[in-house]
């Protein structure tokens, strides 16, 4: 029974890996047919009304981009069509470039996001059904077995996080749009001397990177009464620019008891890439409130019981030792 489970096993897998090229391919034409939609409005004569920020992380992705905010719908279409790591983020997938803001845009836009918006889901869904089927492979083979089908449609350095993040949309014209800053947030969590073992061994499996087994060693020396003290610090690197629409209505048909018009409210969510919104028949924004370009600083409070050191005890997985080394 078990040597018929595995020629259908493998069957099976290789019918999940043969869906993820084209579903790639798809999200990458339909990201060309959004930046070029967006490369027309920005070569148009036609005034659109734009509001981009430019915090340094921002700024920072521009850059990366060869874009200008003086050319706004031309920066963010080259933002959406970013599904690859390049040299200068050196291949880290736990970075994004990120551009913050929200641009008036016509219906056939926001048809071409919507459609963008289907084929991430549906490469996600076509990835994540791939790893499920062999995740009972070793971490380094199951990255490997899906960076090779990447390169099979020539798109080997694919940055899953960019590809995976939907654009934001305002398919109707709302009355008014919310924004405000949310800073940064941090999460620290208990973890154990296994746990972050088994992270070490999956970054290195191979034992070949000194600094990897220098951390295993740590790990190793660490007296059995400390092994309750270990922490990992999460930290979300960026502020996040939060985007609400606001409606106005009447509450029943009728004004509000002080004359005023009643308000409906729906968080769009976090502009890590400018949100589109429906323009008005002049290519206007609706009303919105302006925020700074870079998030008022503020302080934390700490914990006391969570107090930790500022270097980390074991840098690869920002683990620390909570009371000091």
């Amino acid at each position: 029974m078990a040597n018929e489970t595995r020629p259908q096993q493998q069957r099976e897998i290789a019918q999940l890996a043969r869906k993820v090229g084209p579903q790639l391919e798809r999200l990458h034409h339909c990201a060309h047919v959004l930046q070029g939609d967006l490369e027309r409005m920005q070569a148009s004569s036609r005034q659109w009304e734009h509001y981009l920020l430019q915090p340094a992380f921002a700024q920072d992705a521009a850059q990366q981009l060869g874009g200008s905010f003086e050319r706004p719908f031309s920066l963010a279409g080259a933002l959406y069509s970013a599904l690859e790591h390049t040299d200068l983020t050196g291949g880290d997938a736990r970075g994004t470039l990120q551009i913050p803001g929200v641009l008036a845009v016509p219906e056939n836009v926001i048809s071409a996001a919507a459609e963008l918006n289907r084929a991430k889901e549906s490469f996600a869904g076509a990835v994540s059904a791939f790893r499920h089927a062999v995740e009972d492979r070793p971490a380094p083979e199951r990255d490997r077995r899906l960076r090779d089908l990447f390169a099979e449609v020539g798109h080997p350095r694919t940055h899953l996080r960019q590809c995976y993040r939907r654009v934001l949309l305002c398919p109707t014209h709302p009355d008014a749009i919310a924004l405000s800053w949310i800073k940064a947030r941090k999460s620290i969590r208990k973890v154990t001397v296994s746990w972050c073992d088994r992270k070490l061994v999956a970054m290195d499996p191979q034992g070949a990177d000194p600094g990897i087994q220098y951390q295993r060693q740590l790990l190793a020396n660490l007296p059995r009464n400390r092994h309750d003290d270990l922490r990992q610090v999460q930290v979300q690197s960026r502020p996040n620019l939060q985007v609400a629409e606001i409606f106005r209505e009447d509450v029943n048909g009728q004004g509000s008891s002080d004359g005023s018009a009643g308000e409906s409210y729906r968080q769009v969510g976090y502009a890590a890439m400018p949100v589109l919104v429906r323009s008005d028949a002049a290519g206007r924004l609706p009303d919105f409130s302006r925020v700074d370009h870079e998030p008022g600083a503020g302080r934390r409070r700490q914990r006391r019981d969570l107090a930790l050191p500022r270097e980390p005890f074991l840098a690869a997985l920002r683990v620390h030792l909570r009371g000091g080394s």
